[in-house]
């Protein structure tokens, strides 16, 4: 009798299963359907809703593939990358079989365009055994690894995780840029050059990779620097084109390598062109340091002292402005980078002396870095507009709001780093400001010998003293040697040429007959 009873619910309750579990599979079948038929938008809206509202573990994963790949067919990258990257964080385990492939995904899409550092560090902090990472995302894999451990000053993990980058990999010269800087961290400054050297080679005929290119150059000047082969940091230099964001660093940094040649003519006409007006509001606050101590060491101590009123002119008016930029933004990384991408649209409309600094703040990695998230997730967003049949399913609600978070994020961690970068430029020229003070009072005290010995040419390391990277110029000796009429002129490449004479008594051949520095 409860046999009779109970079977006619059960078989209710099986129906009603069947029903919900047979609409599910048909939704699934039916997103396939269109994936097939190369109907992505539709695919998409199919597999979100099996995504969202099946039951079946199994047809859930499947599902959240389908939808990956169908946004990513679409050409919705950056919001394939999150479902991609949903799959990747729930790491190697027997109910995620899509963790290779989605590894292998976001490595193709982190090729075309920047995931973001804060999207990757999140996506790696799920512990992945080296076996289960397959070949094709070997590179994407262990190039990030090597560098979240390079950030973490683990050089020893770091170049582990470089080194095994594969040769076809795209991110391969990246990896061998950073073992070059670690070689020479550890002192290996031979095997240093070799590699900047490979990756010189390598993007030689990369447009796209100008910036490494040139970053590359910039770092065998300054091998060549440390160990004090001075003539061939400064050919490294040269190779620096005009047009490059690097190229007046490029300028800077070859001045150095000029007073430790006793080229002090060659300094001078490098700091001219740092000081010209076209220049004028570019962060080289040190380039005034330099210039004092190199008329210091030709005995021109009139010239030192104007150095140091134009340093204070020009900066002093400089501190409060920084000061109260950071204590505005102590605490608000967000808002610090919003000042800084107003200043970028031309609207600086408070602490208006702090300017240069703001301007090199525009130019660090990380600004730019989040200014490419933000560009390539307004474009999606923009995107979306179009795609209003996945409104009713929630995915367009869902990857709008992934879009805006990865924006938010990006600006977050950005606006933490230039915060930081603008505290060090501003403790940097405090420190400047005070050897000011320092040159000016031991003249004021008639100790010129004791302090020129503290400067004094030898060849000895002076890494310390200089700021940013360092290029080689193409130096053309024949103009050391060309009349002059007064001081410098220009010539008719647009380099500066001084030619002034050590006054000191001493050591009349303290100063060399002329020099060269870009425009």
């Amino acid at each position: 009798m409860f046999d009779r009873l109970l079977k006619p619910g059960l078989l209710i309750c099986a129906t009603i299963f069947a029903i919900a579990h047979g609409e599910a599979l048909a939704d699934y079948k039916q997103a396939r359907g269109y994936f097939a038929k190369k109907d992505y938008v539709r695919a998409a809206a199919a597999y979100y809703e099996v995504y969202e509202k099946s039951g079946n573990r199994s047809e859930k994963r499947k599902a959240e593939w389908g939808l990956a790949q169908s946004l990513q067919k679409t050409g919705l990258l950056y919001s394939a990358s999150k479902h991609y990257s949903l799959i990747v964080r729930r790491g190697r385990t027997e109910n995620n079989p899509f963790f290779r492939s989605a590894l292998e995904e976001l490595g193709n899409i982190n090729s075309k365009l920047s995931l973001g550092q804060s999207h990757i560090v999140q996506l790696f902090k799920t512990e992945i055994r080296l076996s289960d990472v397959p070949g094709p995302a070997r590179g994407f894999y262990f190039y990030y690894k090597g560098v979240e451990a390079f950030g973490d000053r683990s050089l020893e993990t770091a170049e582990k995780y470089f080194n095994m980058v594969p040769a076809g990999s795209p991110y391969h010269l990246g990896a061998q840029f950073h073992e070059g800087v670690i070689s020479n961290l550890k002192g290996r400054h031979s095997r240093a050059i070799a590699l900047f050297e490979k990756v010189l080679s390598g993007t030689r005929e990369r447009s796209d990779m100008r910036e490494l290119q040139e970053m590359s150059l910039m770092n065998i000047a300054r091998v060549n620097y440390e160990i004090k082969r001075f003539p061939e940091a400064i050919s490294y230099y040269g190779q620096i084109p005009r047009d490059s964001e690097n190229w007046l660093d490029a300028i800077w940094e070859a001045s150095w390598a000029f007073f430790f040649m006793e080229k002090f003519n060659n300094s001078l006409g490098n700091i001219h062109t740092i000081h010209s007006p076209f220049f004028e509001n570019r962060f080289y606050p040190e380039a005034y340091i330099l210039q004092s101590i190199t008329f210091l060491r030709m005995c021109r101590y009139d010239q030192v002292k104007e150095s140091m009123r134009r340093f204070k002119d020009r900066y002093q008016p400089v501190f409060g402005d920084v000061k109260g930029m950071l204590n505005r933004f102590k605490g608000d990384p967000k808002g610090f980078f919003k000042y800084v991408y107003d200043y970028r649209k031309g609207e600086l409309n408070s602490y208006r002396r702090a300017e240069e600094i703001v301007k090199k703040l525009s130019q660090v990695d990380s600004f730019k870095e989040a200014m490419d998230t933000i560009r390539f997730a307004d474009r999606e967003l923009n995107a979306l507009r179009d795609y209003r049949e996945w409104q009713a399913s929630g995915l367009l609600d869902s990857l709008n709001q992934f879009l805006e978070s990865k924006k938010s994020a990006a600006v977050l961690d950005a606006g933490q780093r230039m915060y930081r970068e603008g505290t060090t430029y501003y403790t940097e020229l405090l420190e400047l400001s005070n050897q000011t003070k320092l040159i000016v009072a031991e003249m004021q005290l008639g100790k010129l010998a004791s302090l020129r010995a503290l400067i004094k040419v030898t060849g000895e390391d002076r890494k310390t003293q200089f700021i940013g990277g360092m290029q080689k110029l193409n130096i053309n000796q024949t103009l050391e040697y060309w009349p002059f009429e007064g001081e410098y002129w220009e010539d008719e490449l647009g380099f500066y040429v001084y030619n002034m004479a050590s006054r000191c008594v001493a050591n009349k051949d303290d100063g060399d007959n002329g020099a060269r520095g870009g425009n």
